[in-house]
């Protein structure tokens, strides 16, 4: 209940707060700027006592409404594909299809931004529960993924008749709308909520910085052959386009991808639930215990960069093998 009677009368405790400036009461005036579904996802009515002061409890409520939004993601991509696959499958018999679909590992999104709008748009508190959140999500998403067709043809002769037919290959790409189609079209933003809303995130950011995002170092590594072969490999694909969007085509790489052919080679599949991208290589790194400091790194140790709030595993985005030592690191790992 002390949850609840601070977030109902937060304007006014605001005010009282910032007039008082006390620095004791920085922390209560930082709590009321947060979304409130984070203190409790059956509504702040029936949140803990002690959760403005337990931070466990409060990232349980996080990730179980983490977990509600990729499940209701997964839910509409998966509708989507079944709608391509059903559609590719009545093509004619001179007819071949592909699908490129990036988000069949892991669809990422910003769920910092998705429950600030939620929050943001609900002028009673006593709305907002994770249950109406997905109440939202299920009837206002049918339009996040959507997907395109593009019509390509070639000639094939057969071997033994010597005739040729013209084939048909249909690439169907799946897409995602993107952060920007929550607040227009599932939770139906003002102006004054949106700015709300990029407020609560921004906080919300900060405080999963100071909560979260911990990695242990071990100092038991040590160089060693893996690294130099890693090396050797990488300097190999010298001139090798970079491309995002053919990352997993032959003769393409991105940074994870290239990242994770490298070390596949050498028999390390650097992946966490069946993704490659440098997030997930950073979350593999991490729960193996095969973090080591910038002051110990060595060639063919992965570095990773993290450039803005993406909301993918410690916000990173960017991942490099090191050639040769450099005091410069911000952080790696090692095989």
């Amino acid at each position: 209940m002390l949850a609840a009677g601070l977030w109902e009368n937060r304007k006014a405790a605001g005010k009282v707060l910032a007039a008082v400036g006390a620095l004791l009461l920085i922390p209560v005036l930082f709590i009321l700027m947060l979304p409130s579904l984070i203190f409790g996802n059956s509504g702040l009515d029936d949140a803990a006592g002690d959760v403005l002061n337990d931070n466990t409890l409060i990232m349980e409520n996080i990730a179980e409404t983490e977990t509600s939004i990729e499940a209701i993601l997964r839910e509409k991509h998966d509708i989507l594909l079944e709608k391509i696959e059903q559609e590719a499958d009545s093509l004619g018999s001179d007819c071949e299809y592909s699908i490129t679909d990036d988000f069949s590992d892991r669809i990422i999104y910003e769920s910092a931004l998705v429950i600030s709008q939620f929050c943001a748009s609900q002028e009673d508190y006593r709305e907002i529960s994770l249950a109406k959140l997905e109440r939202l999500l299920r009837d206002n998403t049918d339009g996040i993924f959507s997907y395109t067709v593009k019509v390509t043809d070639y000639e094939k002769t057969d071997e033994e008749t010597g005739e040729t037919r013209t084939i048909y290959h249909y690439e169907y790409t799946v897409e995602y709308a993107g952060d920007s189609y929550y607040a227009e079209n599932v939770f139906h933003l003002t102006g004054e909520q949106m700015q709300t809303a990029e407020e609560y995130a921004a906080n919300l950011h900060l405080f999963l910085f100071d909560t979260v995002y911990l990695v242990e170092i071990n100092p038991d590594l040590i160089p060693g052959e893996t690294g130099n072969k890693a090396v050797d490999l990488a300097l190999t694909k010298l001139g090798t386009p970079y491309s995002q969007e053919k990352r997993n085509q032959e003769g393409y790489f991105d940074c994870s991808s290239f990242t994770y052919w490298v070390y596949s080679q050498l028999g390390i599949y650097l992946q966490h639930g069946g993704s490659n991208t440098a997030a997930a290589q950073a979350r593999y790194i991490t729960e193996n215990n095969l973090a080591v400091s910038y002051g110990s790194l060595a060639p063919g140790d992965l570095i990773f960069y993290s450039f803005e709030v993406n909301n993918r595993y410690l916000n990173i985005s960017h991942v490099a093998i090191l050639k040769w030592y450099t005091k410069t690191g911000h952080g790696g790992g090692r095989n």
